[in-house]
């Protein structure tokens, strides 16, 4: 790669199943929606701009999603958000909703690819809960994932697990905390997130599935990671 030469960076939104309800499209000025190729002209006609239709088999799940995007998307940087996020949030001495200012979040969200780039960071997401009392810095450098991440690819050595599918973004931090010892979160940044009841995100799974993904990785990582079951909890493990 050359370093001297502009990077680029690439905005996507993952989706299934709610060509009906549209919700991040209208938080950012430029994105291209990743779906089903069965589902393609449905987003088309709910009024997304740019659809990327894959064929069915190659992404029939989240994990196989998100990684096809990091492996097929041209870009230097990737920002992939989740398709249900309502609006995005301040969050330092008390929540502050941006109201879809299209300007405020892309700088934000360039503002973290920039930071990546600067600390040759391979991976970053926002907090998983926007829990007010939630904030206690400006960034943090471990922790669970949420609705927004970015992926420097030049930096990232993280894989997919299939043995870890339904927590596949909690087996990527650990990866990158043991490979690179960081990643990056902004946490004054949070998603206000439509908690739906269509057949979106990923539908298919049952509850055992959960839970064989859930012990899968407690086998592959450990100490590390620990999951409280009563409160549907994970626990990232890893001191800095």
């Amino acid at each position: 790669m050359d370093e001297n030469r502009d990077l680029s960076l690439g905005i996507y939104v993952q989706s299934y199943h709610r060509y009906d309800n549209i919700l991040t499209q209208d938080l950012l000025e430029r994105c291209t929606y990743v779906v089903r190729e069965s589902e393609g002209e449905a987003y088309h006609r709910a009024g997304v701009q740019n659809v990327w239709s894959v064929p069915d088999g190659e992404i029939d799940n989240a994990i196989k999603t998100y990684w096809w995007i990091v492996d097929h998307a041209p870009e230097d940087i990737i920002f992939v958000a989740d398709d249900d996020i309502e609006d995005v949030m301040y969050r330092i001495d008390d929540t502050t909703r941006l109201n879809k200012d299209k300007e405020i979040i892309m700088a934000e969200v360039e503002r973290v690819a920039q930071l990546m780039v600067d600390l040759d960071i391979g991976y970053a997401c926002i907090d998983a809960t926007g829990i007010p009392y939630g904030y206690d810095r400006e960034f943090a450098f471990k922790g669970t994932s949420g609705s927004m991440k970015w992926v420097y690819k030049k930096a990232l050595k993280a894989r997919p697990d299939e043995r870890c599918k339904y927590n596949y973004d909690l087996d990527l931090v650990l990866q990158e905390l043991m490979l690179n010892r960081i990643i990056l979160k902004p946490r004054y940044i949070i998603g206000r997130d439509h908690q739906d009841t269509n057949a979106g995100g990923d539908s298919s799974k049952l509850r055992q599935d959960q839970i064989d993904s859930i012990e899968n990785m407690k086998r592959k990582w450990g100490k590390y990671f620990k999951y409280n079951y009563k409160k549907n909890k994970p626990l990232i493990n890893v001191h800095r």
